[in-house]
């Protein structure tokens, strides 16, 4: 079977359907217990660092690092646009990736003059993992 989540949709389906046709009992219950303590999830936070031309959300990556949640895990910061999964912090947005830092509120700059890469964003993204 899948994740813990489809298990206990299938469970409650079922449940439903004898709730209805007064067939539920203890052994129901004691089935939902099996399936809540045998499929133990805990979540992980992935991070991801998006670097843009601005402030704004829509405007186009220029480099991005992800951050797994595992030990074996090597993070560099890339500018080749063929290893985007975004062109944009809007579209990580979408995919379900949540803001955890803004930028700063300064004013423009020139990233060739200092040593930081455009505007960076900060995302994670908190996903379930079967221990």
């Amino acid at each position: 079977m899948g994740t813990v989540f489809e298990a206990l949709e299938l469970w409650l389906t079922r449940a439903r359907a004898e709730l209805e046709s007064g067939t539920i009992c203890a052994a129901d219950l004691d089935e939902l217990s099996q399936i809540i303590h045998a499929k133990r999830t805990s979540v992980r936070q992935r991070l991801l660092y998006l670097h843009t031309t601005t402030l704004n959300i829509r405007s186009q990556v220029i480099g991005m690092a992800e951050h797994e949640p595992v030990a074996e895990s090597i993070t560099e910061i890339t500018t080749d646009d063929d290893q985007w999964p975004y062109r944009s912090v809007h579209d990580a947005i979408l995919d379900g990736w949540q803001v955890i830092h803004f930028p700063d509120q300064r004013v423009p700059f020139d990233d060739q003059e200092i040593d930081i890469l455009g505007y960076e964003f900060i995302l994670q993204k908190l996903e379930a993992y079967n221990e």
